[in-house]
Order: structure tokens, then C-alpha cells, then sequence
């Protein structure tokens, strides 16, 4: 999901590629990788993220925790259970934002663990807040929870309009989508890598192309990114973290923010091993080779900069921790849950399924140690 992508008009019926390559013909040849990325996954009638397509699943184009099924929602309930009852002595109201909600599963996962934790008065006090930036997905959002009848659920067009909230905020696999700039290390310098097209044979193909930096954001990002490494070499750079970021800090009176996702330290993704970068494009759980090819048909994603995400977080004035595995966050969490579990009978069939899901969260080789958990606070 991305907050900072443009409400384009387009004709419905139209393709995405003719609209790049007419970015490209008015950018004198050149748009920046961002750009391409807000195109193929974010325009509003033809993006990957925003047509009424299946992209999640064992069917689809990757699996998530939340896909795995109820137990990641449940977990998560447990563990925020205990910080909304602290935050409703400060305020009369308290809230779970959601970014990224695809179809509504987790929200719905975490109000049905968070009905029988809380006291009734309190859940009546609990509003979850799904923000959405198109109209598509929020009429389709809107649509499922009226059939869930779940009144404490809503979805906001975005998030910077809403303020004074206490609470919790979660954003699964959020960051890796949000649309990132490409630089590239020739002779001793960096410059920024973007899209093109080539005329072959009569037919137009999106390419890589090269030019000097021109976004001041970008220079100085940059400007301490070391200069030793291989001609060539390649790397992701997020400029959307601070937008994001901002428009959090500025609606939470108090916060305790969760972010999950794959990703390193800045110093790892500076690693000699990573030279072409870490961005990648995704369908049917295979790894499409070139990402330029077929906008809109695949997802496109990189490994976030833990290290930028943190320093970004607290100019702002978070209070931002070292990520920790998906595995050791979600084993914490979840040890209320697996009492409680115990107590009501571990051969149960619905409790042995959930079990199962929750040893796929936490197995290193699967999710475990892949993803990690950003926990931010204000």
C-alpha cells in the first residue's frame, strides 16, 4: 500500500505500459524507478495492489502470516490486548490501525481475538482503523466487513486527517512496497538508475537507463554511501519512509507501532555480495527475472533498510528499537495464547490447526527468521 501514490485518470480499458511510455517520452527518456514502481503497482484503475485480482495465497503470487491463517491475528491480539487496556486510562477511545489491509482477513482475526480478551466496555471503546488509499479497495473493504457485521471497523482514505489517537498500529509487509529509487555506483560516483524504453523490432520495451542524480532528497541520502565498492554496484534507496512516518506521528497522541517485514541493516545491504541490489518482482511464487517486464501483472519489492527506517523514525521523535525476528517476537507474544490453548485442550482439532499455523510462523527457514518486526513508540 502507499499512501503517496497519485489518483491518476485513465481510461479502464487502457494498458499500464502505454501510460509509462508516456512518462518516459515526457521525461526526455528517463522517469525514476520510483515512478515506474507507482505505476505498475499503485495506479488506481490498472496497478498490481489496486485491480480485483487475487495476489495472496498458496494459489497466488506469495503467501503472508496472514495468510498462513487465524493464528498470526490471534497472537497479535494477545499482545496488544494488554497495551490498549494501559492506553484506555488516557483516553476515552482507543484505536488498531491497520495499513496495508488487502481484503480485511487480519483485521477481522485481530477484533475476534481482541472480542473475548478485552472487557465489553472496553471492546465498545476499541475502534479499528483500516487506511486505504483507493476508492476500489475501500468499497471492497467496506463491503466484506458489513457482511461480517462488525460495527467497530472502519476504512479511512488517509490517515492524516484522523488525530489525538492512543493505540496500536500495524503494518504487515508495507514497507517493501512502498515505491523506492534505484542508485547505481559509476566511477566513484552515484548515480540514479531509472526506466527507459528501446525500440526493437518494431516493438517498445521498458529498459534500465542512467543519469545523474537530479533529487536533492536523493544526493543527500547518498552522500555518505560508500564509494569503494565495485563499478556497478546497485542499491534501493526509500525516500517515502519520513511521509509515512510523519503522517503517524502527527495522529497518535500515544503510540505502540508494529511493522513486519524483510529486510537488513544498512551495512548488509552495502554488502559486496548485494551488488545488484535486492529489488525483485514476483507471480505465482516464482521470481519474475526482469522486473520492468509486465507492469502491473507482478509484484514488485526490495529488503528495507532497517538502519534509514530507525534514524527516519526517530527525527521525527519515535522511540524506534532494533528489529527482531519474526520467531522471537511472535514466540513472546504468544505464550498467553498458548496457556490459554493448554487450558482448553491442545487436541482439540481447531486448536491443533492453529498450532500448526503457529509452528509456520516461527519455523527459521519458512517465516521465522525471515521476516523481522520494526516496534516503534511515541
Amino acid at each position: 500500500m502507499s499512501e503517496q501514490a497519485t489518483e491518476l485518470t485513465a481510461d479502464k480499458n487502457g494498458h499500464i505500459f502505454d501510460l509509462i511510455a508516456g512518462e518516459i517520452k515526457e521525461g526526455n527518456g528517463f522517469i525514476p524507478f520510483e515512478r515506474f514502481m507507482e505505476l505498475a503497482l499503485y495506479h488506481p484503475q490498472l496497478g498490481y495492489y489496486t485491480k480485483n485480482i487475487k495476489r495472496v495465497g498458496k494459489d497466488a503470487d506469495f503467501i503472508t502470516s496472514v495468510s498462513v491463517g487465524k493464528c498470526y491475528g490471534l497472537i497479535l491480539a494477545h499482545h496488544f490486548a494488554p497495551i490498549l487496556k494501559n492506553f484506555s486510562n488516557f483516553s476515552g477511545e482507543v484505536v488498531v490501525v491497520e495499513l496495508g489491509a488487502e481484503s480485511g482477513d487480519l483485521a477481522l482475526d485481530i477484533m475476534g481475538g481482541l472480542s473475548t480478551l478485552l472487557s465489553k466496555n472496553l471492546f465498545e471503546r476499541l475502534y479499528y482503523i483500516i487506511v486505504e488509499p483507493f476508492n476500489l479497495k475501500r468499497e471492497a473493504l467496506r463491503n466484506r466487513l458489513n457482511l461480517e457485521g462488525i460495527k467497530n471497523i472502519s476504512v479511512i482514505s488517509e490517515l492524516k486527517k484522523e488525530n489525538n489517537f492512543h493505540g496500536v498500529l500495524i503494518g504487515n509487509e508495507v514497507l517493501d512496497a512502498l515505491p523506492f529509487r534505484r542508485v547505481r555506483l559509476r566511477g566513484k560516483n552515484w548515480i540514479e538508475l531509472g526506466v527507459g524504453i528501446k525500440t526493437e523490432e518494431k516493438k517498445m520495451k521498458l529498459i534500465e537507463v542512467e543519469r545523474c542524480i537530479q533529487n536533492q532528497s536523493l544526493i543527500s541520502r547518498v552522500v555518505n554511501f560508500p564509494k569503494d565498492l565495485p563499478d556497478g554496484f546497485t542499491a534501493e534507496v526509500n525516500l517515502n519512509f519520513k511521509n509515512l512516518l510523519s503522517g503517524i506521528h502527527s495522529s497518535f497522541v500515544k503510540l505502540k507501532g508494529f511493522f513486519v517485514d524483510y529486510g537488513c541493516s544498512h551495512y548488509e545491504l552495502m554488502d559486496i555480495g548485494r551488488s545488484e541490489g535486492t529489488v525483485r518482482a514476483y507471480s505465482g511464487h516464482k521470481y519474475v527475472k526482469d522486473i520492468l517486464l509486465s507492469p502491473g501483472s507482478n509484484d514488485i519489492t526490495s529488503n528495507v533498510d532497517f538502519d534509514w527506517f530507525r534514524a527516519s523514525a526517530e527525527k521525527l521523535g519515535f522511540i524506534a528499537h532494533e528489529p527482531i525476528d519474526q520467531y522471537r517476537f511472535l514466540t513472546n507474544a504468544a505464550e498467553p495464547w498458548l496457556l490459554q490453548i493448554e487450558k482448553s485442550g491442545i487436541n482439540n482439532v481447531e486448536n491443533m490447526k492453529l498450532i500448526n499455523q503457529f509452528k509456520t510462523l516461527i519455523h527459521p527457514t519458512i517465516m521465522g527468521r525471515a521476516f523481522k518486526v520494526l516496534n516503534f513508540q511515541k
